[in-house]
This record gives C-alpha cells, sequence and structure tokens, in this order.
C-alpha cells in the first residue's frame, strides 16, 4: 500500500472511530490465499485438520493440509465447527490444531471502513490481498492460577461483547470506488494441547454513522438480540450439513446391511413365528386373548380354594427360597418349578416331592437336616417355621399343583382411553414430552376413524423419539462420561453415537454391531467411548458384562471374581466374551478373583466357586450357543465384513438372526417400556425366568427380525394394539409368569427425564442451562476435561461433581434442574448397567415440584415468556384456564375444575394490563466474567460463581405487561397444575 494511502486511512481512521489507528507491523511478505471461485453472496468456511502448529502459520517449505471439510453460510459468524464423521459416520474428534478458514466476495460502500474481528487463537483477517487485522494464540496458565480477566466491553455501547476466552482486533481498510472487496478471515483452532472449540468466530464492520456495527454478510447489528436469532439459524443449518455429512458416510455400509437383512428374513421364512390366534383385529390382542381364555378355562376346573391356597402362600415359598437353584437353571438336574420336574427328582436319585408323604420327601428332609452342607437353601438362614409348615402342609395333602386361579372379572378389559388421555400417553411414549396445545385442540375435534394411528405413525417419524429413548440405552449401557478427567474409570460420552443412530433410524443390529466396534472418538462421541474404562483391572471384562446384561438377558455380574452362585453362567464365560471384545486373548486380573483365604475361613462349604487362576489366559471364545441358539460357525462367518476380526465376530454372534435370545430380549425391553412389565421378569437376567407369553413374544421376535430389527415396527404393533389403549389398570409387574395377563398397561410415572422435559415443554420455555464443562473455552485437552455441549433436552446432562467439590466451578442452572432429574430417579453417575431406576415416593418429588429452583423459573410468568404472552392474549378467564390445563395436563378441565380457576382469574381480568406509560423494566444485570478450569482457583473466582448461582435462583423478571397482584393469582394456578399428582403419571 503506497505511504499517501497510508495516511489517508490514518487520517479518516481517527475521524471515524474517536482516535488514531496504529500501523502495525505484519512482519514478512505474506500472500492471500486463493479459495477459488466463491458462492455470490455466501460465505464459504473451509477447515483443514492436522497443521504443523498452533501459534504460527506456515513456514517455507510447510504446505497446508487437505481440506477435510467446507460450509457455506451468509455471514461472517460461525459458533463450532462442522462436526467430524469417520467413514461409517460415526463422530471423530478434529485433528487439532485445525485453520478455518471464512472467504466472500462483499460488496460495500467506497470509502474507508473500521473492521472487527473476534476468534480464540492465532488470526488474521484479509481485505483485498492485505492482512489489516490479526489476533495472537492464546497464553498463559491452564492449571487454574491463569487471571481472571475482566470482562472486555463492547466496541460501542449497547452492542454484544466478546465472549470468554476471545481476542477481539480491529483494523481498517479502503474500499475502492467500485464497492468489490473479497475478505478473507484465517484463524488457527485447538492445538494438540487444547480441544478444536472455536467460540463465536466473528467478523464485524463498524456503519457508515460510526455509532454501530454489523456482522460482515449480514444487514443484522452486532447487538445481543440479533447475535443470538443469528447463532440459531447458523446452529440449525450446521445442524443439517451434520446430518447430510454422517447420513452420507453412513450410506457407504447400506448394502452391506441390506444383505445382512436379506438373509434374515430368509432365515424367518425357514423358522416361521408362531400362527396368530383367531379371534382379534389385532395380532397382539389375539395372543393375549388366547392366554386368557385358557386360564379361564383351566381355572374353571380347579377347585378355587385350593388355588388360592396354593398361588398365594406355597408357590410364593418355592419361588422365593428354590427357584433360583431349582427353577429354569436346573442345578443338581432338579427342577421344582412344576409337580412333573419335581416328582422327577434330581441326580441324586431321591425324589424331591412325594405326595402324602412329607417325610420321605427329600426337599423337607433337606429343609431340616443338621448336615450345614446338605441343608438347603444352601448359604443363608434356614427357612421360617412357618414356611416349611406350608411346605409340609402342601406335600402331606398329596401337593396338589392347580391351575392358577382367574376369574372373569379380574381378566375383564378396562376402557378405552378418551381421545385426550390416548394423545397423552402416545407422546410421552414416543417423543418423551406432552403435546402441544395446538396440536391437541386439532387432535380432539378431528373425527376422522383412523386418526389414532396416523398420529402413531406421525410420532415414530418425528426426530424427538431419538431424544426420548437415548435416555434408556444410556441406563441400560452403564453410559457415565465425566467432564473431568474422563478416562477415570468412566465411560465416553457415547450418547451422540445412540442419539445419532436413533434420529437417523438406524436398525438395532447394525446400532449394536457399531456400537461393539468401537468406533470413532472416544471423547467426543463416537461408539468407541463405550470401550473406555481406564483404571478397570480388566476393562473388556466389564463391557461384556453390559453387552450380555443389555441384549442377551444374560448377568455376568458376578462372574468377574468367581463363578455365579446362583447362575449357570462361570468367569471362563465372561473372559472368554471380554477376549472377544479385546480381540486378543484376556488374562485374569489377580485383583477380580476371590483369595483362598476367604475359602479357608468358611465352616461350610462355599457356594462360590473360583474355576480360573489369576493370570490365566483366556482365549477369544462364544459362550453361549446353547443359551442363544447361534454357533460360531461358517454361516455367522458369511454375516461378518472381516471374518477375522473378533470383536466383529462377536457383534454378528450377537446380532445374527439364528441367536433368538437377542430378538426376544429385545422385544421384551420394548414391551416393557411401554406397558410396564415384560414377558420375563427381570429384563436383564433370564435365567431361571420363564416368559408368560412365550408365542407372542416369538412372534414379535420374528416381527423385529424380518423388519430388518426395527424397533418403531415392534413399537407402532404395541401402541396399534387395543390393549396398550386401554386405561392403565395393570396387574402385571409383580405377578406370577402364569397370573400375567396384559389385560392393561400398568401404571406408570413419568421417568426423571419425562418429568423435566415436559415441565420446559409445557411452559414454553428453553432450559438455557449452561455448557456442561468446567472448560467452555476449550483450553485443555480432550483427556483432561471434556465438554458435553449446552443441554436442551433432560438426557443431556451428566454428573455435574468436580474435583474436590469447588464452587468455582459450580454450574447452578444445570444444577437446579439435576436436582429434579435426581428426586425422581435419575444418576448422573451410571456405574453399573441399570434396567431399572428406583420409582418409590420420596419427599423429594413434591419438594422440587413445589419449591425448587426449576419450579420457581417455569411457573414465574417472566418477561415475553409463552405463559405471559398466553395471558396478554387471552380473551376470557375461562378461555385462558382451559389452554393451560391442555399445556399442562394435555385435556380440558371438567366443570367442577374450571369453575374455581375462572373465579379465581376473573377478578382484575379486564385490568391486568399494565399501560405503556405505567410499565417499567428492570435494568439489565452487568456481565459477569465466565469462571473456568483455567481461572477457577484465583481468589475472586468463587466470589464471582456465587453471584451468577445468586442471578441462577432468581430466575427472569415477571413480565411487566400484567400487574403482579392478578399474574400472581395467574402463577399459581400454573403452580397448582404442575403439582397434581396427574402431571407427573402417564394416563
Amino acid at each position: 500500500m503506497h505511504f499517501p494511502l497510508i495516511l489517508a486511512l490514518l487520517t479518516l481512521g481517527a475521524a471515524h472511530a474517536g482516535g488514531p489507528v496504529v500501523p502495525q507491523n505484519f512482519g514478512a511478505a505474506e500472500t492471500m490465499p486463493d479459495p477459488g471461485a466463491l458462492p455470490p453472496g455466501r460465505v464459504l468456511a473451509a477447515f483443514y485438520e492436522g497443521l504443523p502448529a498452533h501459534d504460527r502459520w506456515l513456514n517455507e517449505g510447510e504446505s497446508l493440509p487437505s481440506e477435510a471439510a467446507r460450509w457455506t453460510g451468509n455471514e461472517f459468524l460461525l459458533p463450532r465447527l462442522p462436526l467430524r464423521y469417520e467413514e461409517w459416520g460415526i463422530r471423530e474428534s478434529w485433528k487439532a490444531p485445525v485453520l478455518v478458514r471464512l472467504a466472500a466476495d462483499l460488496i460495500l460502500e467506497p470509502g474507508p471502513h473500521r473492521f472487527l474481528v473476534r476468534a480464540r487463537g492465532l488470526g488474521r483477517l484479509w481485505v483485498n490481498g492485505s492482512v489489516i487485522a490479526r489476533t495472537k494464540p492464546p497464553t498463559g496458565s491452564t492449571d487454574g492460577h491463569n487471571p481472571v480477566i475482566p470482562v472486555t466491553p463492547p466496541p460501542l455501547p449497547g452492542l454484544h461483547p466478546a465472549n470468554d476466552g476471545q481476542r477481539e482486533e480491529f483494523g481498517e481498510a479502503l474500499i475502492g470506488p467500485d464497492g468489490q472487496c473479497r475478505v478473507i478471515f484465517e484463524t488457527v483452532v485447538g492445538s494438540r494441547n487444547s480441544r478444536a472449540e472455536s467460540g463465536e468466530l466473528t467478523v464485524a464492520v463498524q456503519t457508515s454513522d460510526g455509532k454501530s456495527y454489523k456482522v460482515l454478510g449480514s444487514s443484522d447489528p452486532l447487538t445481543d438480540d440479533a447475535v443470538a436469532a443469528a447463532l440459531t439459524r447458523i446452529e440449525t443449518a450446521l445442524e443439517f450439513h451434520d446430518d447430510e455429512t454422517r447420513r452420507a458416510a453412513a450410506s457407504r455400509q447400506d448394502a452391506y446391511w441390506e444383505k445382512r437383512h436379506a438373509a434374515a428374513r430368509a432365515w424367518v421364512r425357514d423358522h416361521p413365528a408362531p400362527p396368530v390366534p383367531p379371534g382379534a383385529d389385532h395380532p397382539v390382542d389375539a395372543f393375549l386373548r388366547e392366554k386368557i381364555e385358557r386360564a379361564l378355562a383351566a381355572a374353571a376346573q380347579s377347585p378355587a380354594e385350593l388355588a388360592r391356597h396354593f398361588y398365594g402362600s406355597v408357590l410364593p415359598v418355592l419361588q422365593d427360597q428354590c427357584f433360583r437353584c431349582h427353577g429354569a437353571k436346573e442345578k443338581g438336574g432338579l427342577r421344582l418349578d412344576s409337580l412333573t420336574a419335581a416328582l422327577k427328582g434330581g441326580k441324586s436319585g431321591r425324589h424331591a416331592v412325594v405326595p402324602g408323604d412329607a417325610a420321605g420327601s427329600e426337599l423337607i428332609v433337606r429343609l431340616h437336616t443338621a448336615d450345614t452342607d446338605d441343608r438347603m437353601p444352601p448359604g443363608g438362614a434356614a427357612l421360617r417355621p412357618e414356611q416349611s409348615a406350608i411346605l409340609e402342609s402342601w406335600i402331606t395333602a398329596g401337593a396338589p399343583w392347580p391351575a392358577p386361579p382367574v376369574t372373569p372379572d379380574e381378566v375383564a378389559p378396562p376402557p378405552q382411553l378418551d381421545d385426550a388421555a390416548f394423545l397423552r400417553r402416545v407422546f410421552l411414549d414416543t417423543v418423551g414430552v406432552p403435546p402441544d396445545e395446538t396440536v391437541l385442540r386439532a387432535f380432539l375435534t378431528n373425527a376422522t376413524p383412523d386418526k389414532r394411528n396416523r398420529m402413531i405413525d406421525r410420532l415414530l417419524r418425528d426426530e424427538r423419539w431419538a431424544d426420548h429413548w437415548v435416555s434408556y440405552w444410556q441406563d441400560v449401557l452403564a453410559e457415565n462420561p465425566a467432564m473431568l478427567k474422563p478416562s477415570l474409570n468412566n465411560s465416553g460420552p457415547f450418547r451422540w453415537f445412540l442419539y445419532e443412530s436413533l434420529r437417523d433410524g438406524k436398525p438395532l443390529d447394525r446400532l449394536v454391531t457399531e456400537l461393539i466396534l468401537l468406533r470413532g472418538s472416544e471423547r467426543e462421541g463416537g461408539s468407541a467411548g463405550f470401550g473406555m474404562a481406564a483404571d478397570n483391572d480388566a476393562p473388556f471384562a466389564a463391557k461384556g458384562h453390559i453387552v450380555a446384561s443389555a441384549f442377551l438377558g444374560i448377568d455376568l455380574q458376578c462372574a468377574r471374581c468367581h463363578d455365579s452362585p446362583y447362575h449357570s453362567t462361570t468367569q471362563r464365560d465372561l473372559y472368554s466374551l471380554a477376549a472377544l471384545f479385546e480381540r486378543k486373548p484376556v488374562t485374569v486380573p489377580k485383583s477380580s478373583t476371590v483369595p483362598a483365604a476367604f475359602f479357608e475361613r468358611k465352616a461350610r462349604e462355599s457356594l462360590i466357586r473360583v474355576t480360573l487362576k489369576p493370570g490365566e489366559s483366556i482365549p477369544p471364545a462364544w459362550p453361549f450357543a446353547g443359551i442363544t441358539g447361534c454357533q460360531d460357525d461358517a454361516a455367522v462367518t458369511a454375516l461378518m465384513l472381516h471374518p477375522d476380526d473378533p470383536r466383529e465376530r462377536l457383534a454378528a454372534l450377537i446380532t445374527a438372526p439364528q441367536n433368538v435370545r437377542f430378538a426376544r430380549v429385545i422385544v421384551n425391553r420394548i414391551w416393557r417400556r411401554l406397558m410396564g412389565a415384560g414377558f420375563v421378569e427381570p429384563a436383564h437376567d433370564w435365567e431361571g425366568h420363564t416368559p408368560s407369553h412365550p408365542e407372542l413374544m416369538d412372534w414379535l421376535a420374528r416381527e423385529f427380525v424380518s423388519s430388518g430389527c426395527d424397533v418403531r415396527h415392534i413399537v407402532r404393533l404395541i401402541l396399534t394394539s387395543r390393549t396398550w389403549q386401554r386405561a392403565a389398570a395393570g396387574r402385571n409387574l409383580n405377578a406370577e409368569p402364569a397370573l400375567r395377563f396384559f389385560v392393561a398397561p400398568e401404571r406408570r410415572r413419568l421417568s426423571a427425564e419425562q418429568v423435566v422435559d415436559s415441565l420446559f415443554a409445557a411452559a414454553g420455555q428453553p432450559m438455557n442451562a449452561e455448557e456442561i464443562s468446567f472448560d467452555p473455552d476449550g483450553r485443555n485437552p480432550a483427556t483432561t476435561l471434556i465438554s458435553l455441549g449446552v443441554p436442551r433436552r433432560a438426557w443431556m446432562f451428566a454428573s455435574l461433581s468436580n474435583e474436590r467439590d469447588r464452587p468455582s466451578l459450580s454450574l447452578p442452572r444445570a444444577q437446579a434442574v439435576a436436582d429434579v432429574l435426581e428426586a425422581f430417579g435419575w444418576s448422573g453417575s451410571r456405574q453399573s448397567p441399570l434396567t431399572d431406576r428406583g420409582t418409590d415416593a420420596n419427599v423429594l418429588q413434591p419438594g422440587v415440584l413445589a419449591n425448587s429452583v426449576v419450579s420457581t423459573w417455569l411457573t414465574r410468568v417472566s418477561t415475553g415468556s409463552p405463559l405471559a404472552n398466553l395471558a396478554v392474549g387471552a380473551g376470557t378467564p375461562a378461555a385462558l384456564v382451559d389452554s393451560v390445563f391442555l399445556r399442562f395436563l394435555s385435556r380440558l378441565p371438567a366443570a367442577e375444575e374450571r369453575a374455581p380457576f375462572e373465579q379465581a382469574l376473573s377478578a382484575g381480568f379486564a385490568d391486568r394490563l399494565v399501560s405503556p406509560a405505567e410499565m417499567t423494566r428492570p435494568e439489565p444485570q452487568p456481565r459477569l466474567t465466565r469462571i473456568t478450569w483455567s481461572n477457577h482457583l484465583m481468589p475472586e473466582a468463587t466470589t464471582i460463581q456465587q453471584e451468577i448461582e445468586r442471578r441462577a435462583r432468581a430466575g427472569l423478571p415477571p413480565d411487566p405487561r400484567l400487574r403482579q397482584e392478578w399474574r400472581e393469582v395467574y402463577e399459581d394456578f400454573i403452580w397448582s397444575l404442575i403439582n397434581t399428582r396427574e402431571f407427573v403419571w402417564i394416563p
């Protein structure tokens, strides 16, 4: 640039911005990169990973890596990098440092312009071939002692300030008479010791009047509201880009899975399902009805009093004390779960039950023997005298085993749900939140005969399906990420793999296969995160336990250290599975075995056996051919892409169509979640437990396999049945399999996630929680600290504990939501797989609904909130009552409910609005510095975080458009609906 032009720029810049612009020495000659043809009026973002350094530009002789990704936006504003996906469409990490280049050809007014640039790292802004502004790479400590930097003031009053961790610089450029301007902004994101997180990359230009800035490429001013709206639009566009990228990559495996599913359909043709019984329009209803009819016919042939005594007194003793060893397990060759089996006896040759002769029955002899090695049940206290008396009396009476006592009244179906209750239930069971008012009103007035099936189909296509179902698999698969020291015996956040697989409608056999193959990023959302279990003496044994319980209904927890005392599974079973997982022989660790001294101290022979020696090498092998029906043979090999890979072999053995256990376990889990009880209980441990409806379970399992392992297909079959659509009056969960009829679903309470999501959905409010991270500026590597993003649904939360529970690292808004989740049974730490959470009522549950921070936030009619807008626009108190009932309880109020609420809201309704002249709006509070891991040990960090917590607890101010007296009555009305029992129960 010529010296006279520089002087002109300095003079104009000083007059334009209020002070002189100091020339910068930009060092050696640089050449603006050539991005090629640029899309007219758009901003091209290109990304290059694996730069040699994060704190300098390329040296002579170094070359720019190949472009890894690109995206096109509308403005020079980028909140994050697009997600990175590996060749199968599973999340992987960016290889930092990453060069981000934003480029556009723009038309600006001729003359001098002042530019603003914001970035976290090394950056430079080019305008028409010249660098006009630079940002420096981050400096300072990341160990907690970095200074707490004061809030950067906005460039002009009323504008959006730089985010924490951003460097803000200014530059000047003179635009020629034609107004043409090529702008390129380059910045380096992340490093080998920090995550590739960009923050809000921004380039803005000062307006011609000098009073404001606008984002370059946009007409929007650089204000908080405009930037927030732009960031929302950009995030939506980035999500669309991520979806397309992921799905395009995943489609490369489609042909393989089509071949797999064709083989599965052929297997089903050769192994057909049980025929559907006649007599009902829906297959599910037909199978259920058939069992009821059989039970009623058998019960009519048995004396009612005898049956009630046996099933109420005798059978419970046998089940509690005998079946764990002598049910389906057949320990010692003896089964006691039917009279026929009991009469056969076991390997001893002695009859366990001799009808009419209690003293001659080995069962009674073993209950009373003084020999502790022979006494039953083993390993614990003897039966209570009254329990022994029940069994003796039963045998003396001839050991009758009557048909279950069933009366027509007990199996009479309850009524079908009305439309409002149906809609609430189907929404909660598919997408996890209640329907909104508009959907409800349209459905209630729709007279189409098949509207329920149409709604079911619509919801099964709704991507919120993933938001609802991902939390279930987080529990079942023990997803347990930690923000701090994430590899310390935790899993990675493979929630993102689960979520994206569910959103994309991946068949479950494919999801399970890709989970077991541990692909992508360990710490940023790939299925590889499932394999993380550092500081664990046998990490793949832990994962073998999880997949066996989740997908095979086999509990291997005890087998970590010894053979299972009440199961047929052994240590070798678990470590053989672990060896398949680890792709090599594994050794039994010394720390995962029972020491010999334990057995020496026992007065009687121990129930447990240690059959593997510490340090013994166990090769990869499939131990469950007998249980699953799936042999490790050529048929399984034919399903594999890489037959030499033991881990892929494990995945194929679990998901192959001939593994009948896999399909049965999955349909049992689905049935259980929708009906409140399974065909087999418990869902994770099938040994010794018989299914209540084996034919229906097998029919659904064949449907699952022939559909290509489509979970939604099974869900649709259940939801469209008349049984699922009946009033919740089932008594199935605690009933014996023979007495489990599924006349109707169980009464089910909302899960913790459903409670929280329903609260926010009904109030129409976003969660507005902090980023779930102690390191929001991304200064540390993912091996030390990770980010789980900003939650928008409850499944996105995790444990918020930090090292030594330092208050400077608290996340008060997120903690307020976590408090509600925890009260309803959620835990942020899942050390072990979990099928059931505690659902018993406790004092915390009404407490958090009545008095928690979240309750305060959502029942307050805050500024501009949907509830405030509803009140402002309401035509009558009655209409307002109807709308609030529809939002929170998914129904219109009954007459006796409407009357008191309408009366309360009528007082002052006509005068509820404050005139503009009277209205006062609170002053915005000053912005506070964000405390991060890098500065959390500084003295002022705790003080600042305490003020942030105080503001979080206070929530948003009330809407100034509504008079206080009337608004408080309205808020009490809303509060009362949240605190009804109905709100937290599925109809």
